[in-house]
């Protein structure tokens, strides 16, 4: 395996813990009135149950794979400072026993069917996910609803999932690594809903019983909260029938979306140090930005992709500073994304990494270099859509972060719109006032220069 990928962060290692099945489970390629279904000409239907159930449905009829999500709304607003954690807790203990399964059942039943199923939350959602062939759709279905609807949260179990989970973000100051992205997150996210981690700290989770589980479980049980994404071959009549039969019975609630407030931590740069002697310095700078459904994300990802190229030639290749300097662009309701590196020579590291920045910011590039960039970054688009599992993920993300799933069938069209005079702007806009969190010592970095944009 590429070494690059060895260096996984915490946040990284933490979901996969918790996701693995969910979201990167192993496919080959390849009685209010109800409205009526709308579809796309890309085989995607979405429908409403008679209870106020939003569901999207994609048809592909190119393997025998399908994909289901279950989301729920909320993420860090569904959560304060006494209970961050909970719905990550929740969600695993939820696959460990309900009122039709055993721990023992479950397990059994996935291992039989061939099926995955996984879970877990981030900071505007929560999702409980599975991936089965077509023809054991039917009992995987039952299986995923049961733990959605019918999770016993026995008290052992609660224990002994609360112990592991302690484990890991005990583990999360281990890692220098995970140290500056924790803190640079936190100093970005003052004051915002976000500092509420999703997966909680040790101390949080240590405070949650089953009971809390439970009160927290019926209270998420709400249509208007819920999203269901299903993909793969299967009639849009079979997906209604099931969405009706599973989760027709629902209170409709009045859970009403937030618009996610701007981060307030945001006009002037910002350093702090972890004054530790380390091996090599690690590096991270956050930064605001725009979320998926702002006019300025296309434009921002070709920056992300440019600077990488920038990044890798200047920082590792000439001057070999670092062997993975990066830029990174998250998706959340409220965005950010962040500028790493690890190096013995923090400052001329970042240095050269701002000076590519203000390239991007002072000179505009010329348009037939631009086509093709973005040429490249469609191929590698399309590529990562392979899976009925990545499409199903891309539905509900532009649905939850931007508002509705039809703006994913024009992001290509958004990209390839992109002009040189876009990148000038938007690199201007957001490639500024950067929280820099960073370990070693103190007397190595030039506090000056950290700050200096």
């Amino acid at each position: 395996m590429d070494s690059k990928f060895q260096m996984i962060n915490f946040k990284f290692l933490f979901a996969a813990c918790l996701l693995w099945s969910a979201l990167g489970f192993a496919q080959t390629p390849v009685p209010a009135p109800v409205p009526k279904p709308v579809a796309s000409n890309d085989g995607t239907t979405e429908f409403t149950t008679s209870n106020g159930l939003k569901v999207i449905h994609r048809a592909v009829t190119g393997n025998e794979v399908v994909a289901t999500r279950i989301y729920f709304r909320g993420g860090s607003n569904n959560i304060n400072e006494k209970n961050a954690g909970i719905e990550t807790l929740l969600w695993e203990v939820a696959q460990l026993g309900t009122k039709n399964y055993s721990k023992s059942q479950i397990n059994r039943e996935k291992d039989r069917l061939g099926t995955g199923i996984g879970a877990g939350s981030t900071y505007d959602f929560s999702v409980i996910a599975s991936i089965c062939i077509r023809k054991h759709f039917d009992r995987t279905w039952n299986l995923l609803t049961d733990i959605t609807m019918n999770p016993t949260f026995d008290e052992k179990e609660v224990a002994l999932e609360k112990d592991k989970l302690i484990s890991r973000l005990r583990q999360e100051h281990d890692d220098p690594e995970n140290q500056v992205e924790s803190l640079s997150d936190r100093m970005l996210y003052t004051a915002h809903p976000y500092s509420n981690r999703p997966y909680g700290t040790p101390e949080t989770i240590a405070r949650l019983t089953a009971a809390d589980l439970k009160a927290h479980h019926l209270a998420q049980l709400l249509t208007s909260r819920m999203l269901v994404v299903i993909v793969g071959n299967l009639p849009l009549e079979e997906v209604k029938r099931k969405a009706e039969a599973s989760f027709g019975k629902l209170p409709r609630g009045d859970y009403k979306a937030k618009a996610g407030p701007a981060f307030t931590n945001n006009e002037k740069p910002e350093l702090q140090v972890i004054d530790k002697v380390v091996p090599t310095n690690y590096i991270r700078g956050t930064f605001p930005a725009p979320a998926i459904g702002d006019p300025d994300y296309p434009a921002l990802m070709v920056i992300k992709e440019i600077l990488m190229g920038l990044f890798k030639i200047e920082v590792r290749d000439k001057r070999n500073l670092s062997y993975a300097p990066g830029i990174d662009l998250s998706s959340m309701v409220t965005n950010s994304g962040s500028i790493s590196v690890s190096t013995p020579k923090p400052n001329e590291a970042i240095r050269v990494m701002f000076e590519q920045i203000e390239i991007l910011q002072r000179v505009f590039i010329r348009e037939e270099y631009l086509n093709s960039i973005v040429i490249g970054f469609l191929t590698t688009y399309y590529r990562n859509l392979e899976t009925n599992a990545s499409q199903a993920a891309r539905l509900a993300e532009y649905e939850l972060l931007a508002g509705d799933w039809r703006k994913a069938n024009t992001w290509l069209d958004d990209v390839a719109k992109v002009k040189p005079e876009d990148l000038n702007r938007v690199a201007n806009k957001y490639l500024r006032n950067f929280h820099f969190a960073v370990v070693g010592q103190a007397k190595d970095f030039d506090r000056s220069l950290f700050l200096s944009k």
